[in-house]
């Protein structure tokens, strides 16, 4: 795992006397709102400080322990609150790069709650103007095959760029690697099991929440994200790893999906036919229900093979 320093600047506004890198600013917290809130400037104080040293904030390390407790904040019953709670962990991933500051257990519990996270990039794409998601031509497709706007994008989107420029995704291929040596040995398979699922898992999200209406970035860092990963078994990449990929690549560069224009036609007929008026159109003219555009996935899938060929 490594640290990068093209990170934005950003710095929040502190209100209160209690440093907010610390589990006691979040404690603090009256309500649901107020907890994201506190998240957020957390997560935005990790984010503006590229060169913070864990040694300089004494209360990073109890804020790092209270995020990921069970029954807390990684694990809340609201799904923003883990949401805000996972992009504060991802942060501490790089201040804390290499050696996270978690147990093992607790390192799997945050890449579990990151694949849910980062599945719904899949369904969602970059506000335009307009309110609608994606712009020009590909607003109407994503009305149908990516969902409606949603204000989470960015977050979705941050979770994949630091898994591309942090390799957080390395974490788990050392959990798949090596154990420690206080386990048992069927303690030891387990974990290493256990490890190799998760990532097999966050594997396949990352090139499945790929979408033909996102912009280029999302391919990019989905690309370097699973090949860092790769390139971290250096020669010794697990089969069930390689399947990940290869069965995007298998499914080819072109991909059957739902017509928009049919959804709308069909939509206007039902219309139509609701107010006991005649079809808008003669059934011949109803547009095919299917459609053949660029597989993304597999143009993902296909660049990870080629850029690590030699592992």
């Amino acid at each position: 795992m490594s640290r990068t320093t093209g990170r934005k600047s950003r710095r929040p506004s502190q209100q209160e006397s209690v440093p907010i890198l610390s589990a006691a600013y979040l404690k603090n917290a009256k309500s649901k709102k107020d907890i994201i809130s506190r998240l957020s400037a957390i997560t935005n104080a990790l984010e503006s400080d590229p060169e913070l040293d864990p040694s300089d904030a004494p209360g990073l390390a109890s804020l790092s322990t209270l995020l990921v407790q069970p029954d807390s904040f990684l694990h809340h019953k609201d799904s923003d609150v883990r949401l805000h709670t996972l992009l504060a962990c991802m942060e501490l991933f790089y201040v804390y790069a290499p050696e996270p500051p978690w147990d093992e257990e607790e390192i799997l519990d945050i890449f579990r709650v990151m694949v849910r996270m980062l599945g719904n990039l899949g369904h969602t794409l970059e506000s335009s103007g307009s309110g609608v998601d994606g712009g020009g031509t590909s607003g109407n497709s994503a009305e149908t095959s990516c969902g409606e706007n949603s204000n989470n994008y960015e977050h979705y989107f941050r979770i994949l760029e630091l898994l591309s420029e942090v390799k957080i995704g390395v974490v788990l291929v050392e959990l798949v690697r090596s154990t420690p040596t206080d386990l048992d040995p069927s303690a030891e398979d387990e974990l290493r099991q256990e490890a190799l699922e998760i990532l097999c898992d966050l594997i396949r999200t990352i090139i499945t929440c790929v979408h033909v209406d996102h912009p280029p970035e999302v391919a990019a860092h989905a690309e370097v994200a699973v090949a860092a990963c790769i390139e971290e078994f250096d020669g010794s990449v697990p089969v069930q790893v390689l399947d990940e990929i290869l069965v995007f690549v298998g499914a080819g560069p072109i991909q059957w999906v739902t017509n928009p224009a049919a959804v709308r036609a069909a939509a206007a007929v039902a219309l139509a036919k609701k107010k006991r008026q005649p079809p808008p159109f003669p059934q011949s003219e109803m547009p095919p229900a299917q459609i053949q555009q660029t597989n993304p996935q597999y143009l993902v899938a296909a660049k990870i093979i080629r850029r690590t060929e030699d592992k």
